[in-house]
């Protein structure tokens, strides 16, 4: 690792086994103000972070020695911090030329879940510190699976009636609002949370399995069994159970973009384990099949059949319980300031000026089914990064992500580690869904991560 950073991380090793193992479970005791009861403890947390990366800062420059690093180190986390900097810098500006709007609306992002300029600042924080950091896997996988465990036995207490912490108010249960589970809430959100851990622990398994590196001895193949000496069965079966535990509830929580998400993991994880010059092919033949089912499929609801009618051109804005018509009228509404933006936090009152302004309606119904008609945000990640911080930010975000994923390829294809395989799983669910507090830390904390790993 770099000269500059830690060179023993215990103080970040326990930040980030506090992110991921214990920061899901965190919570206030009601689903009335978990937003704000988890953007509290998330800040807590961060100054915790930047503790312990000054713990490991002082306890590398006591017991440092002579062991210079090649630069190809520095250079590694030069460009993912460039793009980061960049992409905050962007959001301030963005904020502070805001028209229109206080800078209560902006930087606290009271209307839009807290997702305000402070918020954006403590995600960059805890991109900084995970970056200059130096992590032992090891003990962050036990706690993500603990974790995952953890979150596992309260929605099963729940959905079997009972009411851990007094998360549902007395006069709600499971049974009432199975939208809610979890220390998280809502569905959405739990199964990005569980998406992030699905990637990791899938990795982190395999990785304790396989060297999942090409050679000229593996006839082509990037995943070779390691000797039996280099394997560790006990936190291969932990690590494996908490991944199952996450599929299990993805599945059970019925949120479709987790189902999309787990499908281009898994997919990825087929392709690693064939030899190179099968994978282009199964790909294509894969895609094929795909498009094929989707332009016969006979069925009259759910996401296939509407992609079948898409296909079609029988779209209607009401697909995807709306998020067709809000991501339409959000770009819509996004050219009006499409370098920079309204800022932070802005999207709800900018969006819902925008509709009848031009006398745009959001449907309330597709074929007798109550949608939802009022939005706070896009549903899309990459479309709220446009929304308010304007089309260079949103850009130098998948930049982001695409570096993550790709710094370590064979030829087109990603080899994911544990944490790029996190960042993967949380860019596929980025189409669909949006951050918020209560997954976002984590995902920003694993994506600096991705960058230090070797």
């Amino acid at each position: 690792m770099q000269q500059a950073h830690p060179r023993r991380g215990y103080g970040m090793t326990l930040s980030a086994c506090l992110w991921l193992g214990l920061f899901p479970l965190l919570q206030g005791g009601t689903y009335y103000s978990i937003t704000h009861d988890k953007l509290r403890i998330m800040q807590d947390l961060s100054a915790v972070t930047l503790l312990c990366l000054l713990f490991d800062l002082v306890f590398f420059l006591i017991h440092r020695k002579k062991n210079p690093s090649p630069s190809s180190g520095k250079r590694q986390i030069l460009v993912p911090l460039l793009i980061a900097s960049a992409l905050m810098g962007l959001t301030a500006v963005s904020c502070f030329t805001s028209i229109g709007f206080t800078s209560i609306t902006w930087w606290i992002g009271e209307d839009a879940r807290y997702e305000g300029l402070a918020t954006q600042l403590c995600y960059f924080g805890l991109f900084v510190c995970f970056l200059f950091s130096r992590v032992y896997r090891r003990p962050v996988v036990l706690s993500a699976s603990a974790g995952v465990i953890a979150y596992l036995v309260v929605v099963l207490l729940q959905r079997a009636g009972g009411n851990p912490f007094g998360l549902y108010p007395p006069d709600k249960s499971y049974a009432l609002v199975p939208e809610f589970q979890g220390t998280i809430g809502n569905i959405d959100m739990v199964t990005g949370y569980l998406l992030l851990m699905a990637g990791f622990l899938l990795y982190s398994f395999l990785d304790d399995l396989f060297t999942l590196r090409s050679s000229k001895a593996s006839s082509g193949r990037s995943a070779r069994l390691k000797p039996k000496d280099e394997r560790h069965p006990c936190l291969s079966l932990i690590s494996l159970a908490a991944f199952l535990a996450a599929v299990y509830l993805i599945l059970t929580m019925g949120v479709q973009f987790g189902v999309i998400s787990l499908s281009v993991l898994l997919l990825f994880t087929l392709l690693r384990f064939l030899p190179r010059k099968a994978r282009r092919p199964l790909l294509i033949i894969l895609i094929v099949v795909a498009l094929l089912v989707v332009w016969f499929w006979p069925g009259h609801s759910g996401g296939l059949w509407e992609l079948h009618e898409i296909f079609h051109g029988r779209a209607r804005l009401s697909f995807g319980s709306n998020r067709v018509a809000v991501w339409y009228y959000s770009i819509l509404m996004s050219k009006e300031h499409l370098l920079l933006g309204n800022g932070s936090g802005t999207f709800k009152e900018c969006f819902n000026t925008f509709l009848p302004e031009h006398d745009y309606v959001i449907p309330t119904e597709q074929d007798g089914l109550a949608l939802p008609a009022y939005f706070d945000n896009p549903h899309s990640e990459y479309i709220a990064q446009l929304a308010d911080h304007g089309l260079l930010a949103m850009l130098l975000f998948i930049l982001l992500m695409l570096v993550a994923v790709f710094r370590r390829r064979e030829g087109w294809f990603p080899c994911l580690s544990p944490y790029s395989a996190a960042v993967l799983c949380y860019a596929v669910q980025a189409i669909f869904s949006f951050s918020v507090c209560l997954v976002a830390p984590m995902f920003w904390a694993l994506i600096a991560l991705s960058f230090t790993e070797q």
